[in-house]
C-alpha cells in the first residue's frame, strides 16, 4: 500500500511533483495580464492592493488568455472565455468582513455599521459603486514608497470595545502605546477642534499598514477620489450627514479641474481638516484656460467666485492703463520691469508684442553683440534709438 516514491524527500509521495507539474497552468500571473491591460496594472500596483494577484478576484485566466491570444484550436468560445469584471458584495467582504481572527490593523467592516454611517439606504449597493477595486484609497503616491512610520495602535486593536478611559496612563500598569498626538500635538489639538473629529480619527483617512512589531507604512492621502467616498452625492445615499456634493458641479464645470492637481478640496477645505502646508503655487486649470474660461464665466460667474474674488478680472480686463504706465514709462522704464518679470507683461500684451515696436526679439539673444551688425545694416540705425540714445554705439564702437 506504500508507494515506491514516498519518505525518498520527505512524508509524501515524490511522484506527485511531476504529476502535478504536467497539468496546465490554470491562475494567470498578473504580469500576463498586463500585456493587455497596462493601464489597469499600473493603476493596481500603485494602489493598496498591489499584493492581491489579480485572479483572486476574476478567477483563473487560462481559458480568457488563450482565446484572446488566438488559441482557437481547442474551440474556446468568446463566452466560455469572459471574465468576471464586477464583483457583488459577497466578493469583497472575503477579505474585508470584520473578523475577530483577522488582524485588527488589516481593513474590515460590518456592512451594516458602514452603510449607516455612510447613510447607504440601499443595502444592496455593492462596494465598487464607491471603490474602485483597482484603486480601492486612489493614493496619490506608489503604496509601496509610502512613508514609514513607527508602530500605531488603535485601543480597539486589543479591546472589543472602546474603553471607557481614555488615556492608557490612567490604566495602572498599561503599556505603554505610541499615540499620534505623541508628535504631532498641534495638528491632533486642531483636528480636534474641527467637524471631522466628531466621526473618524486619524488613521481614517491616514490609512497605516503595519509591517512589523515596530513600523509600518502611513498613507499621506489628500486625493479629491478619496474625499469623494464619503462626501459624493449617489442615488443609493440619503441626504443626512455626511455633507454630500454632486461632482464635478460642486466646482462649476469638469475644465476648471486639471488632471493634475488632485488635491483640489484640499485648496479650499484645508481649514476644515486640520493644519497643513499645502503647495498652492501649482495652477488648478488647463494649459489652453485662457482662451477657454470666458465661455464659462458667461455660463455661470459664480463658478470662478468659488476661488476668486469679484474684483479678479480687473487684474487682466481693465479698462485704464495700470498706474506704473506713466509718461516715462515706454521710454525708460518698462524695459527693466519687461527684464525682471516678462511674464506681467503678458497679463495684458500678446507673447510677441513687443515685436511690435522694437521690430525685434526682446529682450536681446545671447549671441545678440556678435549678430546685431547684419540686422543694423538691414533696418537702419533709427531701429536701436528706439530704446537707446544716439551716441550709445559710441560707448563700443
Amino acid at each position: 500500500m506504500q508507494p515506491d516514491s514516498y519518505g525518498f524527500a520527505g512524508n509524501y509521495r515524490w511522484d506527485a511533483n511531476q504529476e502535478i507539474m504536467k497539468q496546465p497552468v490554470l491562475n494567470q500571473n498578473s504580469k500576463t495580464c498586463s500585456e493587455c491591460h497596462e493601464s489597469i496594472y499600473n493603476l493596481h500596483e500603485k494602489d493598496a492592493h498591489y499584493n492581491v494577484p489579480c485572479v483572486d478576484c476574476h478567477g483563473a485566466g487560462n481559458v480568457h488568455v488563450a482565446y484572446f491570444k488566438g488559441d482557437s484550436l481547442k474551440g474556446i468560445t468568446k463566452e466560455q472565455a469572459y471574465l468576471e469584471k464586477e464583483f457583488k458584495l459577497d466578493g469583497c467582504l472575503l477579505c474585508h468582513q470584520k473578523l475577530k481572527a483577522r488582524p485588527a490593523d488589516f481593513p474590515q467592516i460590518m456592512k451594516e455599521d458602514h452603510f449607516k454611517f455612510l447613510h447607504v439606504s440601499d443595502p444592496k449597493t455593492q462596494c465598487i459603486q464607491c471603490h474602485n477595486p483597482h484603486e480601492p484609497i486612489f493614493l496619490l503616491t506608489d503604496v509601496k514608497n509610502s512613508r514609514l512610520h513607527p508602530i500605531v495602535y488603535k485601543c480597539t486593536e486589543c479591546h472589543s470595545k472602546t474603553p471607557e478611559k481614555k488615556e492608557f496612563k490612567d490604566v495602572a500598569n498599561h503599556p505603554t502605546i505610541f499615540e499620534c498626538k505623541d508628535c504631532h500635538d498641534e495638528i491632533t489639538a486642531d483636528f480636534n477642534s474641527k467637524p471631522h473629529s466628531k466621526y473618524i480619527d486619524c488613521r481614517t483617512c491616514h490609512l497605516y499598514h503595519k509591517e512589523n512589531e515596530t513600523t509600518g507604512r502611513i498613507y499621506k492621502n489628500g486625493n479629491a477620489k478619496f474625499c469623494l467616498l464619503c462626501h459624493e452625492k449617489k442615488s443609493f445615499k440619503d441626504e443626512k450627514y455626511p455633507p454630500k456634493i454632486e461632482w464635478p458641479k460642486h466646482v462649476g464645470n469638469g475644465l476648471i479641474i486639471s488632471k493634475s492637481d488632485e488635491k483640489i478640496c484640499l485648496n479650499c477645505h484645508e481649514d476644515k481638516i486640520h493644519q497643513m502646508h499645502l503647495t498652492k503655487e501649482q495652477n488648478p486649470h488647463s494649459v489652453n484656460w485662457k482662451s477657454e474660461h470666458r465661455d464659462i464665466a458667461k455660463q455661470n460667474m459664480e463658478i470662478c467666485n468659488k476661488c476668486h474674488t469679484s474684483n479678479s478680472c480687473y487684474s487682466c480686463h481693465m479698462k485704464s492703463k495700470p498706474v506704473s504706465h506713466n509718461a516715462d514709462w515706454r521710454k525708460n522704464l518698462h524695459k527693466v520691469s519687461g527684464i525682471k518679470n516678462p511674464s506681467s507683461c503678458e497679463t495684458c500684451h500678446k507673447k510677441n508684442s513687443c515685436n511690435g515696436c522694437h521690430k525685434l526679439d526682446m529682450p536681446h539673444p545671447e549671441d545678440f553683440g556678435e549678430t546685431h551688425m547684419e540686422l543694423i545694416s538691414k533696418k537702419g540705425k533709427e531701429l536701436c534709438n528706439n530704446c537707446h540714445k544716439e551716441d550709445f554705439c559710441k560707448t563700443c564702437h
